[in-house]
């Protein structure tokens, strides 16, 4: 079967960022989590965050909920310890607290929108604001 919704993934410093859009199948979680071990693995020898953006995504099927929780409890013993969730609906934000109670070293935030999950995990001191250049 095709893919179903998309991501965008990143690493920026010590944070893994992920962008999820539209509506996903077990597909799309499959590569996803493929990816987020893939990127993880480069960092994860320190300390590292995640910023989960769900503000443009639309929910999934529910088969994929076992994937995410298998994953979160990878991220858990890998050195994870800050997550912060961006969600537009209410409801991804229950599924999210739920798929959460794995992640027992890790400490979240549920946040309204990514300057403000950047400027959380900044005050936690795990991300610096990169500097102005002046050209003059």
């Amino acid at each position: 079967m095709n893919e179903h919704g998309s991501f965008r993934m990143k690493v920026v410093e010590q944070t893994l960022v992920i962008h999820c859009f539209d509506s996903w199948n077990s597909e799309t979680v499959v590569r996803l989590c493929k990816e987020y071990k893939e990127h993880v693995n480069k960092i994860s020898d320190k300390p590292w965050a995640c910023i989960v953006d769900l503000s443009c995504w639309e929910l999934s099927t529910p088969d994929m909920w076992g994937k995410i929780d298998e994953l979160n409890e990878w991220a858990n013993v890998n050195n994870q310890k800050y997550e912060a969730v961006i969600c537009s609906l209410s409801i991804q934000r229950s599924l999210m607290e739920a798929s959460h109670k794995v992640l027992t070293n890790v400490e979240t935030k549920f946040c309204e929108n990514i300057e403000q999950a950047y400027q959380w995990l900044e005050n936690a001191g795990v991300y610096k604001k990169p500097q102005k250049i002046n050209i003059i």
